[in-house]
């Protein structure tokens, strides 16, 4: 009997949402309005007048770092060969120039020679393979004397005994990557204090190169996406104690303003560069106004264009029916799960 009158209840509820959804719909598609009486009739729903001021406005994003080995230079057998000695084991250092192995390669003919000089000449010739750097020596352990290589295989890396972190940057974030980043902080987890780590570059996401993020949360600036975007990358210091693999936090500071006209991101469509606001005049009247945006925060946008301190704007900003949708396909399977979930 209760199971019966959950579900009652709920039937209630749906039918009574169905009928505020046909009013709403009413409202809006009752009449042939054109493209800014329809924005303008969905600026009368939520928000409320909030006076633009100055502020300052530090960017910072907090992202999932992991710490890899600085990436060697390769050493290759550009005419491939038989390797015939091995100078160096793999794991070994070694120093720029030094000698790593050696391969016999087919003789090239000599210029003008006759088939009485290739019978006498020598077959092949021996060629010794340099370190392109110095570092550690890695990937070789599976070379031994005898082995054939193709042309231009790879044998071995030589990598810096150096370390860097690596963090992705969810796509939506790499707008507040305005310029190279100014600090850059890493924290390892359970591991020594945060120190300063040098900016190297961002580049393109690889696949498991960094652990996957969440959501981005604009209250708190911290960045928690789904782990596309792209790749951000510090120097370890030399003298942090770190191992291959481990995980930290990398805390990157993009810039900070001050004595700025900021207003809260809620009050803007748009994040990144260029924005809209709805502006209140004196009378009341209400104005869609395209701004410039530029430093965040997650918090509040600095304006560098389009308002003056001491104007009044929406805040929150309606929600623009051109893009938002109230309760889109999402909700409606969330609400369809817990109806039928009530019936269980």
């Amino acid at each position: 009997m209760k199971k019966w009158i959950i579900i009652g209840a709920a039937l209630t509820l749906m039918l009574g949402l169905v009928g505020s959804g046909y009013l709403l719909l009413s409202s809006f598609g009752g009449a042939d309005l054109d493209e800014d009486e329809f924005i303008s009739q969905a600026a009368d729903v939520g928000g409320g007048p909030v006076e633009v001021g100055l502020g300052t406005v530090s960017s910072l994003l907090v992202l999932d770092a992991t710490v890899q080995p600085e990436p060697g230079k390769a050493l290759k057998a550009n005419k491939g060969g038989t390797v015939t000695h091995l100078w160096l084991d793999n794991g070994a250092a070694v120093e720029n120039g030094a000698p790593v192995l050696n391969v016999s390669v087919p003789a090239e003919p000599t210029a003008g020679g006759g088939e009485d000089d290739e019978e006498s000449g020598p077959a092949t010739t021996e060629i010794t393979l340099y370190a392109p750097t110095a570092g550690t020596i890695r990937g070789m352990g599976d070379v031994q004397v005898g082995d054939v290589l193709e042309a231009g295989a790879t044998v071995a890396t030589v990598a810096p005994d150096q370390f860097r972190a690596v963090a992705t940057v969810p796509a939506n974030d790499l707008y507040r990557l305005y310029d190279n980043p100014e600090d850059i902080m890493l924290k390892i987890d359970k591991g020594p204090p945060a120190a300063e780590c040098e900016f190297i570059g961002v580049g393109a996401a690889e696949e498991g190169s960094a652990p996957a993020e969440e959501e981005f949360d604009p209250f708190t600036g911290e960045s928690e996406g789904d782990g596309s975007g792209a790749e951000i990358s510090c120097r370890v210091p030399s003298d942090l104690q770190v191992f291959e693999g481990v995980r930290g936090k990398m805390s990157v500071s993009t810039g900070e303003v001050e004595d700025v006209v900021v207003v809260p991101v809620t009050a803007v469509r748009g994040t990144a560069e260029e924005g809209e606001v709805i502006v209140v005049g004196e009378d009341g009247s209400e104005e869609n106004r395209e701004v410039a945006l530029g430093l965040s925060d997650g918090q509040l946008v600095e304006v560098t264009e389009g308002l003056e301190v001491g104007e009044t704007i929406m805040d929150p900003v309606p929600l623009d029916p051109r893009f938002d949708v109230p309760g889109d396909a999402d909700d409606d399977e969330e609400f369809e799960g817990d109806f039928y979930g009530m019936g269980g």
